[in-house]
């Protein structure tokens, strides 16, 4: 079972690396925010498992999973926000149309 758990923290450390590595090679605003708010939450969950597998007790059990479950709550919603004002300041040139213009001028 040590064997696992040590296969799912390297799989999730290796998403994290991942995350960071997109965020200094992208050069979008939204692509980085992409980059940081996707794969860092499948690495936490990977992360999230492999210590429970690998503790193995109940009272950590629930703390993991808490965190897990505040970091994936908390990580999309932060990225959403900062979307939001990097938007409402830059106004960055998008390819397609622009459907969240209309969301905005009515704040």
């Amino acid at each position: 079972m040590d064997i696992v758990a040590g296969i799912f923290l390297i799989i999730g450390a290796g998403f994290v690396a991942l995350a960071g590595v997109g965020v200094v090679r992208f050069h979008d605003t939204f692509s980085r925010m992409h980059a940081a708010a996707k794969a860092p939450a499948l690495g936490l969950l990977c992360i999230g498992v492999g210590t429970v597998l690998s503790v193995r007790t109940v009272p950590a059990t629930v703390m993991v999973v808490l965190i897990v479950v505040l970091q994936l709550i908390a990580g999309p919603v932060s990225a959403h926000l900062l979307g939001r004002s990097v938007y409402r300041r830059a106004r960055p040139d998008l390819q397609g149309p622009d459907e969240l213009l209309e969301v905005v001028a009515d704040d």
